[in-house]
């Protein structure tokens, strides 16, 4: 596609799926408390929904490459919308915890591929930045996860159940199917390079792995915190479910905010500088959360802290990784994918085992120390130094 003519139906469509998408997404913690119920488990078990949907997730990395090597990207799409909706649908409708499993794994599936091949599609719009429209999809993403926790909240006002909540984005994924047929690209079955890791030296270098364990830990903040936190409001600030699913709305507006920011800065200073100012932020936010257990406004500031420092972290650490291993961009991301998915499925789980411990204070501690974990990966990984020469070079070269 000639970037003097992007197709700025085909860009709207691919921002509207990724609202859908992370409309379902946030929409889940707010309902975990409902599905315990269905699953006839202690709250403090439902964790596992998180591992059935990120065990979803893995699997569609696995196979993204083979599926999208065989019959392209517009077929994948339009399946991973099917797939996603079908899993919400199954979330509404489980009657119990082995349905309620299943139905996250599909979900997971269908969020999985519809993640990759769409940001696929969006990274060939713009050959000369195609990070551009990347970016702008996935910011878009944020503003989901915000109206998501509000149709919660108003759903819980008006008497209603949170557990059908995630089935709106289902429902959105299928109503934009005929519109999805339309203006997708027909690329068909052909060899998609850019998706295929690189044959070439496939051991993991240690920097690589330790960014990789970066992203596990990213995935107790961002799946785990996030998914519990309207639990966490509810038992140590005693407010109703309807508004611990409002604050939560106020975490994603910050997180919107935040990746909307580090966008713009990417390009002025570089992916690896604003990965460390969120960390920093990540940090500050933590350390907040752990000393406001029972206090309104300190858990309230700290929520925004967290949400705004989360956002930026996974897309700024996909610049890192292609500056660090440029010649191996692909496999690199390809790993640490993988690895950040095994945080997403166990941590959230074990997270939630944590909450009747202590009054909430041994969970609102987590995240911190997930924060200074992130942090010691980074420095140990060496990457923020790479990734500046990089930079540097780039710009006085």
């Amino acid at each position: 596609m000639a970037d003097r003519h992007v197709p700025h139906a085909l860009v709207a469509l691919l921002s509207t799926v990724f609202v859908a998408l992370g409309l379902s997404i946030a929409a889940l913690g707010p309902a975990l408390p409902e599905f315990a119920r269905v699953a006839d488990i202690p709250v403090s078990s439902v964790g596992v929904l998180y591992s059935a949907l990120f065990a979803g997730f893995l699997l569609s990395q696995i196979t993204s490459t083979l599926l999208l090597d065989r019959i392209g990207t517009r077929v994948t799409i339009l399946g991973a919308l099917g797939v996603f909706a079908t899993g919400t649908a199954g979330l509404a409708l489980a009657t119990g915890v082995v349905s309620l499993l299943l139905a996250s794994g599909v979900l997971g599936m269908g969020y999985g591929f519809g993640t990759i091949s769409i940001n696929l599609v969006a990274s060939r719009l713009l050959t000369h930045r195609p990070a551009f429209v990347v970016n702008l999809i996935n910011a878009v993403y944020g503003v989901g996860t915000v109206v998501g926790p509000l149709i919660t909240s108003a759903l819980l006002n008006a008497g209603g159940q949170a557990r059908w909540v995630p089935a709106v984005g289902g429902a959105a994924a299928m109503a934009l199917l005929p519109w999805a047929w339309k203006v997708l690209p027909r690329d068909g079955a052909r060899h998609l390079p850019e998706a295929i890791p690189s044959a070439q030296g496939r051991h993991l270098p240690v920097a690589l792995v330790l960014i990789g364990a970066l992203v596990f830990l990213y995935g107790g903040v961002e799946s785990g915190f996030s998914g519990w936190a309207p639990t966490y409001l509810e038992r140590t600030l005693g407010v109703a479910p309807a508004s611990a699913a409002l604050s939560m709305s106020l975490y994603w507006f910050s997180y919107l905010s935040g990746r909307i920011i580090s966008t713009a800065l990417a390009l002025r200073v570089g992916p690896a500088v604003v990965l460390q100012g969120s960390l920093a932020v990540l940090t500050a936010g933590g350390v907040l959360l752990a000393l406001s257990v029972g206090h309104a406004w300190g858990t309230t500031i700290a929520l925004v802290l967290l949400g705004g420092a989360t956002g930026p972290i996974y897309p700024s650490m996909f610049g890192v990784v292609t500056q660090r291993f440029a010649d191996r961009a692909a496999f690199a991301v390809s790993a640490v994918s993988a690895i950040g998915c095994g945080g997403a499925m166990l941590l959230p789980w074990a997270m939630g085992l944590t909450l009747p411990l202590a009054g909430g204070r041994v969970l609102a501690a987590i995240p911190l120390a997930l924060s200074l974990g992130m942090w010691l990966a980074y420095r140990l990984s060496g990457a923020g130094d790479a990734a500046v020469t990089a930079e540097s070079s780039t710009r006085t070269g």
